[in-house]
């Protein structure tokens, strides 16, 4: 393509002294002297801008010791080819936007996809040289496998699903021996044996010669209170014998009085047995405080007995409309199968056949673009009271909401769960209003937004609330159970997250290899407010995208890390081993030429804080296993404001960090006019801007010792939108403009590195390089 060396529209009417050669001034000649020719016609700022060379030529002849870099977004430099031309022709280094952070490279299983810095890396000069950023930060960490690593095993108790009753018995499969079980004082000898049914243990009676009648061998659970009149009971086991032993339900009282209820016999594998009973206390035996079985009267023989509980009979939670619950019969009835997922109906399903099963594809990028629904005959009823239940696994702690939506796909969005490692049941209820979008025509579940997880659903039932038709006892309490959370200790956090942060920084040091100069090691450390190391001692420093500020975690039902999306405090869990360690790692598998700089911002405009860093820096160089200073750098990020900002804080700056003897080096240059955005800057923004530019650099080189020098990475190429959507939007921060093309700050850069105006090397013969059109051969041209 044919591309103009400058561009300057809006510039140019700003900046621009005298044009073209059709508009020159007119000029006389005075007494005394000669004819004036073009060379003395003083060139316009635009037309000298336009004769410099790129900064990389600049930077060869002024400062050979150090190299020029740019920060860009790995995948427009890739895509758009004036961006790719303008940057190889002006930079020597490279440095990818996010492309190199943690949750760009690392899956939510923990391992690593280096597709895009391979594409970047295969596309920027051969000769050029990359600078890493970052290995640990507090923001852009893949937080989900992280948080897998030191959450909290979950064991899961089915206690309630498939249950008859709403069970009181807390240690229904004995696995807490026989605490609790009361009546062990029948013709029999006794034992907890593993294995039970389908856990580790069941009680095992084997009936002694003594032995005449059923009710000298029983079992009972005691009851918290008598059970009430009226009320529906119902009660479930597992058992078996070695004799085909008859095993009866039965209630007592203080008194030995009793209710006897349903009777079965117990055959050698072993039989789920239920069943249920109105308790009737004017015709039955009163105060009914223990409950359980009866199985004496046969001299030598075995019972076991395991799972048993009891509790008020579980109702129907809902008018279930859904009739394909368990996709015994495919997807018929279930609609929504579109979502950025692939799908199907597989063995086994929780205790069916079947469930669904959902893989997440690496497009999904938010909950409501994997869904699932079943279509409702009939709209939801304004002031209808609706239920539901479903079960639900997932192999990354997956996020699943309930919710209802219209034709026009307006929803309705009601309780979220966890989907766990082993299946899980969620529940929920809500009354319809008229407030709600109208015409829900069908209900679901959506569990979007991470990339290669994998969810299952099963038992989905949805409909209009069954109202109880029978009084729930009142005393009667459910027992504790379903989800146990068995926490890690400080040592095995630790363990888990040295390994990850050992195996993410040996992958990457190793896979880049000789082409990296430098990596960030760790980056933004410091709070601003505190000048507290983030992360320790209370100080995180960060907030999510509404303002919410990071807190500390609490493991209380699981863990909460209490911070932002992909937000990671290392320190929080390793303390200053955290730095210690990463230098340590990042030593042992970087190259030796690599140099290690820890990286932070403001220091230019906050001594305090520039002192808290160096003091992290030392602490690193003093208790670090090498017994050896092991950070080499330190980088100044020097996202300046123009408006805020002096030569003197800038020399202040350099002065104090060259006294360091650590390597310096400016990582992330830019320079806004003001602390709001400028989209349309005026000439004396932009004269000021060229100014700091061209401090910056000066200050640099004069201020830090040539042997400490590394060099600087201007941070973005333009002010085009698209380099600017997350970053200073609606700004004006950089070298070219949003047409790619030279600011004064390019000017201001390029003087900086030699130490003078270049531009009074210009004669009014080079006024023509401001308008001719340079053909130059792009990618779209090859």
């Amino acid at each position: 393509m044919k591309l103009n060396r400058i561009i300057l529209p809006a510039m140019a009417m700003a900046l621009t002294l005298a044009a073209c050669e059709d508009n020159k001034m007119e000029w006389g000649t005075p007494d005394g002297h000669g004819q004036a020719d073009l060379s003395d016609i003083p060139l316009s700022l635009t037309e000298k801008i336009a004769n410099y060379k790129s900064i990389k030529e600049y930077a060869a002849e002024y400062i050979p010791n150090m190299t020029v870099g740019l920060g860009i977004g790995a995948d427009y430099y890739i895509n758009n080819g004036t961006v790719k031309q303008l940057a190889d022709a002006n930079f020597n280094t490279f440095t990818t936007g996010n492309a190199m952070k943690h949750d760009a490279v690392v899956g939510n299983k923990g391992e690593l996809n280096f597709a895009t810095i391979d594409t970047f890396v295969n596309a920027i000069p051969a000769d050029a040289k990359m600078y890493g950023h970052c290995f640990l930060w507090h923001t852009q960490q893949k937080q989900m496998y992280l948080k897998s690593l030191i959450a909290p095993e979950v064991v899961i108790e089915d206690i309630g699903g498939d249950d008859v009753c709403e069970n009181v018995i807390t240690n229904s499969g004995f696995e807490s021996g026989t605490d609790g079980w009361t009546g062990l004082w029948g013709k029999y000898t006794y034992a907890v044996e593993a294995p039970g049914k389908d856990s580790d243990n069941a009680i095992h009676f084997t009936m002694t010669g003594e032995t005449a009648a059923n009710y000298d061998c029983q079992l009972f659970w005691p009851l918290a209170s008598p059970l009430e009149d009226g009320v529906t009971y119902a009660f479930s086991a597992d058992i078996k014998s070695d004799m085909d032993i008859a095993v009866q339900f039965i209630g007592q009282n203080a008194s030995y009085a009793g209710i006897y209820k349903d009777s079965y016999t117990a055959p050698a594998d072993w039989l789920h047995v239920t069943g249920e009973f109105t308790y009737n206390a004017a015709s039955e035996a009163t105060d009914i405080i223990r409950v359980g079985f009866q199985f004496g009267g046969t001299p030598g023989s075995n019972v076991w007995i395991d799972n048993l509980k009891f509790g008020v009979k579980k109702v129907e939670k809902m008018k279930n409309v859904i009739t394909n619950p368990s996709f015994a019969d495919g997807t018929n009835g279930w609609t929504g199968l579109w979502g950025k997922y692939t799908y199907g109906v597989e063995a086994p399903g929780r205790t069916d056949d079947t469930a669904i099963r959902f893989t997440m594809t690496d497009e999904t990028a938010a909950n409501y673009d994997s869904q699932l629904f079943w279509a409702l005959d009939t709209p939801l009823e304004v002031g209808a009271t609706y239920a539901f239940s479903f079960y639900t696994k997932s192999d990354m702690n997956i996020a699943v909401q309930a919710i209802g939506q219209n034709a026009s796909y307006s929803g309705i969005y009601k309780d979220s769960f966890t989907a766990l490692n082993d299946w899980t049941l969620c529940e929920g209820e809500f009354t319809y209003n008229a407030s709600d979008p109208a015409d829900i025509v069908r209900f679901g579940v959506q569990f979007g937004g991470t990339p290669g997880s994998t969810i299952w659903i099963d038992d989905f039932k949805f409909g209009l609330k069954n109202e109880e038709a029978q009084p729930k006892a009142k005393n009667l309490t459910r027992a504790a159970g379903g989800v146990t959370y068995i926490y890690k200790t400080p040592e095995e956090k630790r363990t888990a997250l040295l390994g990850a942060m050992e195996t993410w920084i040996k992958g990457m040091a190793e896979h880049m290899g000789d082409r990296m100069i430098g990596w960030d090691v760790i980056n933004e450390p410091i709070d601003d407010s505190t000048k507290g190391v983030r992360g320790i001692n209370g100080v995180f420093g960060s907030e999510d995208a509404d303002g919410n500020p990071d807190t500390a975690p609490v493991e209380q039902d699981g863990l909460n890390l209490n911070w932002a999306s992909n937000h990671f405090y290392w320190g929080y869990y390793l303390g200053m081993e955290y730095a210690t360690k990463a230098f340590e790692y990042a030593r042992k598998y970087c190259r030796p030429e690599t140099k290690l700089f820890v990286n932070d911002y403001n220091l230019e405009v906050s001594p305090a804080k520039l002192d808290a860093l160096i003091n992290f820096v030392k602490y690193i160089d003093e208790h670090n296993e090498t017994n050896a200073p092991i950070v080499d750098g330190i980088g100044t990020q020097m996202h300046a404001v123009a408006a805020d900002l002096t030569r003197e804080k800038i020399d202040e700056m350099f002065k104090k960090l060259a006294a360091t003897g650590k390597i310096i080096r400016i990582t992330e240059l830019d320079v806004r006019h003001t602390y709001e955005p400028t989209a349309n800057p005026s000439a004396e923004q932009l004269m000021k801007q060229a100014d700091v530019y061209r401090w910056i650099i000066e200050s640099y080189k004069e201020n830090v010792p040539a042997t400490q020098q590394s060099g600087f990475t201007i941070w973005s190429l333009s002010d085009h939108a698209d380099e600017h959507t997350g970053w200073f939007t609606g700004d004006t921060p950089n070298l070219f403009d949003a047409n790619y093309a030279r600011k004064p700050a390019y000017k201001g850069v390029c003087d900086g590195i030699a130490g003078r105006d270049i531009s009074e090397d210009f004669t009014g013969d080079d006024w023509k390089a401001a308008y001719e059109v340079k053909e130059e051969e792009t990618p779209a041209d090859q």
